[in-house]
């Protein structure tokens, strides 16, 4: 029975992947048949009817799919708004699991006995998350009100069973779409799957939140919850029980005599320490995961989903911010670059221009919900799209984690300048970080300018200096390669690059064909496997039969289109070519 379940969820998954590849196919249709404006209209229906669709089997499927659509509904920089927007609701409307079904967690982690451990244990969670619940509870042994997070009962078979279909998915979106292949979404499930097989092992968890306390120790205006090694499990977390307010419900901070900007800015500051200094980031701030507590202090509650910036990264990302800051498109092309952003065909002076063009373009914008903050949203979208960018996994959670953290501010703050409050907060942190990077001397040089001219502008007089500083280094390396080039070409030992366009054009058609070839040999078996589970009654088999027999013979079409479209290029270029 459970292999039967486990067969239908699997076909439930594929059915709704499959159900936005036609979405694609009728938004295609749409663009050929319509005008613009009647095309686009038609577009955003489509997308809002798809997001829709998705929070509606989210909801009834549970388990992983519920946090694959809280991560989409994050990503408004690389999705369609309309599509978004219909998936926000899935951070607050996840049901709570039976507290019989919590009640047998709690014995596998403390023995028959576990009552004794708790004096007091709510059976309603005062809250729900897609993988577990939390419970307010009295320890038995020190009178102490604390938090007990459990894991869902049998979420981990559910998982199982998401990940492999979602595996096979994400395969298919790599190998035959484009956005698959940008985006690399084989090692986007990866990181995902890494990341849920961590959050599910509640001592990992832990680890994570001594270590988040550790960095914010010193930290007045943050707060996190105290833990209890000794009552925590595998499947159990118990914390310090924090009660406040939520950070969306400006008008109960403001009745509470809280500041909304003032936490507005502690949530800034707190993100950028955790980018530009720490290295660990809590990568899932949604509204449910903080506090404003009566002392108006920010409160962290949940430490399952953490990213982790590789050390020699840290300097990079200090670099794009402090790019963006000043407006320079350089240093932001050299970040993205570092942190393998960059596609390796890419032409940096061009991907500088249209950099420059989008700094100038949001600078000054609200991040308040809006005409001009959705036209922004867009325009970033198109540039991903356009540009010759890749998307490492690791940093998807990232962005989708700023994204978040944006929303949030937005809320304690419509009216917030957020490029100027950077400019206040981040600055100081990139400051001192460069002082405590280079050398003594140098960093009593760079403070005092810091003094003199102030973080901002001492900030862009160190970056020019840091140009300057780099074009001496490349002038003095120029004699050395050219004189290394100059002793090739004498030795007859210079290696060129010839022009192999038109034979690999040619490779890729007929790499095409075969792959339309083995397709439609795949589609034929499948097909007929399909027939055989159809006569045996075998319905959830055969429907999966079907479903991967609609997606061979898509990538038939798919192929031979491929391949009309090589040789229409190869006699474009032909035509175009100078006598």
């Amino acid at each position: 029975m459970a292999s039967e379940n486990g067969l239908r969820r699997t076909a439930a998954i594929f059915r709704l992947a499959l159900s936005f590849w036609g979405d694609a196919r009728a938004i295609a249709r749409a663009k050929r048949r319509l005008s613009a404006e009647a095309a686009k209209h038609q577009e955003s229906r489509i997308y809002a009817a798809g997001g829709a669709r998705f929070r509606r089997e989210a909801l009834r499927l549970g388990g992983l799919i519920i946090k694959v659509g809280q991560f989409l509904s994050a990503r408004t920089d690389v999705l369609p708004l309309e599509f978004t927007r219909q998936l926000q609701t899935l951070q607050d409307q996840v049901p709570p699991a039976r507290f019989g079904e919590i009640q047998k967690t709690l014995a596998a982690a403390y023995g028959h006995n576990w009552s004794q451990v708790f004096l007091e244990f709510s059976p309603e969670p005062v809250a729900a998350a897609s993988l577990g619940q939390v419970h307010r509870a009295v320890l038995a042994k020190t009178k102490e009100v604390v938090a007990v997070k459990v894991r869902r009962p049998g979420i981990e078979h559910l998982a199982s069973i998401d990940l492999k279909a979602l595996g096979h998915v994400m395969a298919a979106l790599r190998r035959w779409t484009k956005p698959g292949r940008r985006l690399d979404t084989v090692r986007l499930f990866e990181e995902f799957r890494d990341m849920v097989h961590r959050e599910l092992d509640y001592r990992q968890e832990l680890q994570s939140l001594e270590a988040f306390a550790t960095n914010f120790a010193k930290d007045a205006a943050v707060r996190v919850p105290g833990v209890y090694p000794e009552f925590s499990h595998e499947t159990v977390l118990v914390m310090e029980f924090v009660s406040g307010f939520k950070l969306t419900d400006r008008k109960a901070l403001i009745e509470a005599g809280l500041d909304p900007k003032g936490l507005a800015r502690t949530l800034v500051n707190a993100f950028l320490k955790q980018i530009i200094s720490d290295g660990l980031v809590q990568i899932d701030p949604h509204p449910g995961n903080f506090f404003a507590a009566e002392d108006g202090r920010l409160v962290f509650l949940d430490f399952g989903m953490m990213g982790h910036i590789p050390a020699e990264h840290l300097a990079y990302a200090a670099k794009f911010l402090e790019g963006v800051l000043t407006k320079d498109a350089r240093r932001v092309v050299e970040a993205i670059d570092g942190l393998g952003f960059l596609a390796p065909h890419a032409q940096k002076t061009l991907l500088q221009r249209a950099v420059t063009v989008m700094l100038e373009r949001s600078a000054g914008t609200p991040i308040s919900p809006g005409p001009r903050l959705d036209g922004v949203v867009r325009d970033f979208q198109d540039f991903l799209y356009e540009e010759p960018l890749l998307f490492p996994a690791q940093y998807m959670f990232l962005g989708r984690a700023i994204g978040m953290v944006f929303g949030l501010v937005s809320a304690l703050d419509p009216d917030l300048d957020w490029m100027q409050l950077l400019r206040q907060e981040a600055l100081p942190l990139l400051n001192q970080r460069r002082r405590e990077a280079g050398a003594a001397w140098l960093a009593k040089i760079r403070e005092g300018l810091f003094d003199w001219l102030g973080p901002e502008l001492g900030t862009a007089v160190d970056a020019v200096g840091q140009r300057v500083w780099d074009a001496v280094g490349i002038i003095q390396r120029v004699p050395v390669s050219l004189d290394r080039v100059l002793a090739e070409a004498e030795a007859g030992t210079l290696v060129t690059r010839p022009e192999l366009s038109s034979v690999t054009r040619r490779l890729d058609r007929l790499g095409d064909l075969m792959e339309g070839l083995m397709s439609l040999l795949g589609a034929a078996g499948v097909g007929a496997l399909g027939i055989f589970f159809m006569e045996h009654h075998w319905f959830v088999l055969r429907d999966i039969a079907w479903i991967v027999t609609v997606v061979l013979l898509g990538s038939v079409f798919r192929a031979r289109r491929q391949a009309k479209r090589r040789v229409t290029r190869r006699h474009w270029h032909r035509e175009g070519d100078l006598p």
